[in-house]
């Protein structure tokens, strides 16, 4: 499975799939009141899965065991019961319809659609980090200071704090392509306020004033 994890919106409420069209269901049947379980209990589910895995083994000869139901334990992002995109449709029919009909329309996006947008953004944060990197390592010198590690990773909380309003780590391969361009612009907008000599506090608050405004900006365009 890919590790990458994606959260889409279903009715106000996330449910988690990843880039590979697989689906979380424990987060999607709790929604409904139920649990993957019963559903992998049921004989009928039993019997599709067993024909499903023997049809994929076909067409699989010489290549890695087929998996179609995988668990994994713990307290992230990737816990839970997670289904093949095969499975997933199916299973979303049993806990409702319309979720059937909007699954299959996410899934549909997920395996067909071109990734390289995400991987362009996500390139560009890396880049944007490293500059940042940089221009603090320049500054600290210009000061007769030597960098620490330290200072790195609190330049990059800071940029989540501007976004988020917690000073804390974020897993980038976790974030959508929007965010991660809105991290890109930031950092961008952190390495000019570095060369100009401002300090921590100020720019933090230039930060924070910066996201205001293309969040205001977003929302005007919204409305238009």
């Amino acid at each position: 499975m890919s590790a990458r994890i994606i959260p889409f919106d279903y009715q106000g409420q996330a449910v988690t799939f990843n880039a590979d069209g697989w689906i979380n269901a424990t987060v999607a049947a709790t929604r409904f009141g139920k649990v993957p379980n019963e559903w992998l209990r049921l004989s009928s589910t039993e019997e599709y899965i067993e024909k499903l895995a023997s049809r994929m083994a076909e067409s699989n000869t010489g290549k890695s065991r087929i998996t179609l139901v995988t668990t994994r334990r713990g307290n992230t992002a990737n816990s839970g019961t997670w289904l093949h995109p095969k499975l997933a449709v199916k299973f979303a029919r049993w806990l409702s319809v319309d979720f059937e009909i909007w699954c299959d329309e996410q899934i549909d996006t997920l395996v067909r659609a071109d990734h390289v947008t995400w991987q362009q953004a996500r390139q560009q944060s890396a880049i944007g980090y490293r500059g940042l990197c940089e221009a603090l390592a320049i500054a600290h010198e210009e000061s007769g200071k030597t960098p620490r590690r330290h200072h790195f990773i609190n330049e990059a909380k800071l940029i989540n704090q501007a976004i988020t309003g917690q000073f804390d780590g974020r897993n980038r391969d976790q974030l959508s392509a929007h965010e991660l361009v809105l991290v890109t612009l930031i950092e961008i907008r952190d390495v000019l306020l570095i060369g100009q000599g401002k300090d921590f506090a100020a720019r933090k608050a230039s930060l924070l004033r910066y996201v205001q405004s293309l969040t205001s900006k977003h929302l005007r365009s919204d409305a238009a």
